[in-house]
């Protein structure tokens, strides 16, 4: 698959660094292993690292996945995840928009730090 997923030097969030383009197959994968990682470590923040990869969901794919596929994956409701893309790129802010009003924590960012001090925000 096109991805790779570690925990932050701090072991604060997970990071999922991308490097195809993100459809539903790639994302399904990707949150198996997120939930994977979030049952061990407990651990429920995620950068989700998009940069110089294009959102190539639909937006039928966009809805199911937000309100089907991450119910049946058992992803936590209670995670926070930013997006972090290049500048310019709104590709990803559909799909953002649609885990938010899923009731996902959801915000994208197109700067390393603010989207890390973001997740990192009432954390000790």
């Amino acid at each position: 698959m096109g991805y790779n997923v570690t925990i932050s030097e701090n072991s604060k969030y997970i990071i999922g660094k991308l490097d195809e383009p993100l459809d539903r197959e790639a994302i399904q994968q990707l949150t198996r292993e997120y939930v994977e990682i979030i049952r061990s470590t407990g651990i429920k923040r995620i950068l989700n690292d998009v940069r110089g990869v294009p959102d190539a969901m639909g937006i039928t794919d966009g809805y199911e996945f937000a309100y089907t596929d991450t119910r049946a994956l058992n992803l936590p409701g209670d995670i926070r995840a930013a997006i972090l893309t290049d500048p310019g790129d709104t590709s990803h802010s559909f799909q953002a928009t649609v885990a938010h009003n899923a009731g996902y924590m959801v915000k994208v960012f197109d700067e390393m730090g603010a989207a890390v001090a973001w997740l990192l925000e009432g954390l000790r």
